[in-house]
């Protein structure tokens, strides 16, 4: 059931994030025409959040009230045909999690041995890491590496950066803007961005979208580091010989398939020839003129924020409205399959009786919160937590075990110390009529001779 509520809610969490990434792909095209290439990577992070935060599996429980505090339950153990296929589509989607666990092995592997074959840099890309750290105000110490079997420089690392270059490079001109260029993509982040993209592929790898997401990651993050160089340098480089080197020092094959730890200075021609593009036009300023362009900024910029709430909001509710048919779709489909004509008996506590109060709440005006899930041994009985239910008051209680075709038990705990049930094996759907005023509880009993995993539905 743990596995089944995760994938639940990663793919609640990937719808959301596709959509509100779509928007900021259509809402980018305008703002890039206005030249706020900043403001389309600040809300690029926002679009991130939407993958990493499950914020419409969040509505979701709390709407329908499980897995509040103090309140067990689970989400689909009310809706038998959505738990038997959502159960199938998180093995398939474990499945390609673990592919994607594997292929982090691999990334792992391959980092330890570029470590164990590179060579600290010499003492000239030593001083010019130091004084670029001091105009970037970078306190952290980023050590610099020659790695022969690189072509384009990089730089990776989470908690402590690490900057790899080519052993070819000999011009102290060049060195300077490759490592500036690496450094700034420490200052703005991009590598905590990289792994959080990591874990997003790993998380949702059937998401075209999410590939789509890492890949815009990876182009703003250079496009912010070019304005920086051609524009926020004071001067000291120019675009043509800034892009120059970034091209001199491209790699011509993809020969890091699954980096998504690293920041590459560039990756194909098609790339930088989209990032000169880029740069040319924020020079020659052939955008809006500058008060309309602050305008349409705005504009877009709430437009951005509202679309995204409402999508969570239109998310959410949908979601719970589907829930609720398939909820009421199989309570129906349980009490018309139940067997009518069972027949309830009343027993006596039995000192050999294994009886476990689990103390779980039931409010019988309230449908999320009477959502249960036990895992039963053989013969033992589970219980909720004590409730008030007045004479002539009906009561409805529902269990699906797992096997479906378990032998299992269920009923009433009553105030006179009696268990008043019905037995039977699948399903059961049963509704007691209270027959003293008092406390009760709703009890689950295990007839097999081995563990079952029941869902239990209590309501008025």
């Amino acid at each position: 059931m743990i596995l089944i509520n995760f994938f639940v809610m990663i793919i609640l969490t990937s719808l959301t994030g596709s959509v509100i990434f779509i928007f900021w792909t259509l809402m980018s095209i305008g703002l890039e025409r206005c030249g706020e290439i900043k403001l389309i990577s600040s809300l690029l992070r926002v679009v991130l959040l939407f993958h990493l935060i499950p914020v419409v599996f969040m509505w979701l429980v709390c709407a329908t009230g499980a897995f509040s505090a103090g309140k067990a339950g689970s989400l689909l153990a009310a809706t038998p045909l959505l738990i038997e296929t959502s159960r199938g589509l998180a093995y398939i989607w474990l499945a390609g999690f673990l592919m994607e666990v594997v292929r982090y092995i691999r990334q792992e592997h391959v980092r330890r041995v570029e470590r164990r074959i590179s060579i600290p840099a010499g003492a000239v890309s030593r001083e010019q890491v130091r004084k670029l750290r001091e105009r970037l105000h970078i306190s952290q110490e980023i050590p610099v590496y020659e790695l022969e079997t690189c072509r384009s420089p990089f730089i990776t690392g989470f908690f402590k950066s690490r900057i790899f270059i080519p052993k070819v490079i000999e011009n102290e001109e060049e060195m300077e803007v490759i490592l500036e260029h690496e450094l700034y993509h420490h200052v703005r982040g991009d590598l905590h961005l990289k792994k959080c993209c990591a874990w997003i592929v790993r998380l949702q790898w059937f998401n075209p979208f999410v590939h789509l997401l890492v890949r815009q990651v990876d182009s703003w993050g250079d496009s912010l580091c070019d304005y920086h160089i051609c524009y926020g340098s004071d001067g000291r480089w120019d675009m043509k010989k800034y892009f120059d080197v970034v091209i001199k020092y491209t790699e011509k094959k993809k020969r890091f398939l699954f980096s998504y730890d690293r920041m590459h200075m560039g990756k194909s021609r098609r790339e930088i020839l989209k990032r000169m593009k880029r740069m040319q036009k924020l020079k020659t300023d052939t955008g809006i003129k500058k008060g309309l362009r602050r305008a349409s900024v705005t504009v877009l910029a709430v437009c951005f924020v509202l679309a995204s709430a409402v999508t969570s909001l239109a998310a959410g509710k949908g979601m719970e409205e589907l829930y609720g048919c398939a909820y009421e779709a199989s309570m129906a489909r349980i009490r018309e399959a139940a067997d009518s004509d069972l027949e309830e008996y009343t027993r006596e506590r039995d000192e050999d009786m294994e009886i476990v109060e689990t103390d779980e709440e039931v409010n019988l005006d309230s449908r999320g919160l009477n959502t249960y899930t036990w895992d039963l041994d053989a013969g033992v009985i589970y219980e909720t937590g004590l409730f008030w239910a007045t004479k002539g008051d009906e009561i409805a209680v529902t269990v699906n075990p797992s096997p479906a075709q378990s032998y299992i038990g269920m009923g009433l705990d009553q105030p006179d110390g009696y268990l008043r049930g019905v037995s039977g094996k699948g399903p059961l759907s049963h509704t007691f009529t209270v027959t003293k005023s008092g406390l009760h509880r709703v009890y689950a009993e295990n007839l097999e001779k081995t563990s079952i995993s029941v869902g239990v539905v209590v309501s008025r």
